[in-house]
């Protein structure tokens, strides 16, 4: 489902998920998290921050 998305709408995502991250100082986690992850992963771990 989340690949159907459009690529914009992941960069968005993605953009969001990295300066939220940020904040609480994981900056150099979402960036190893995204040179490794695959797009289900990234997904994944977005949600699980996202939701706590």
């Amino acid at each position: 489902a989340l690949d159907r998305l459009p690529l914009w709408f992941g960069a968005a995502l993605h953009g969001a998920t990295i300066l939220a991250v940020s904040r609480f100082g994981g900056d150099r986690e979402i960036y190893q998290v995204v040179d490794r992850g695959t797009a289900a992963e990234r997904a994944a771990l977005f949600w699980r921050w996202t939701m706590g």
